[in-house]
């Protein structure tokens, strides 16, 4: 059995960023998906093991990502150094 992925949170911010007009939040979770696998975790600077609707939750916090009416837009904090 492999264990599952971790993927630091700027490659979705760095995803999220390709769309500057905002990504349904239905699309985003459909490539992060299809990319990375359903096992996957997250982990940021300063926060491990989260789901994908947990990194987004932690990544709104920090303004990293703007999300609204189902709609994930890119956020205007700068990333933390890692």
């Amino acid at each position: 059995m492999t264990s599952p992925t971790a993927i630091h949170g700027h490659d979705i911010i760095d995803l999220v960023a390709t769309y500057p007009d905002g990504i349904r939040l239905s699309q985003l979770m459909q490539i992060v998906s299809e990319r990375y696998g359903r096992s996957t975790t997250f982990h940021t600077c300063s926060s491990m093991g989260m789901d994908l609707d947990g990194l987004l939750h932690f990544l709104e916090t920090k303004e990293k990502v703007r999300i609204a009416s189902g709609v994930v837009y890119p956020g205007g904090a700068p990333p933390c150094k890692h």
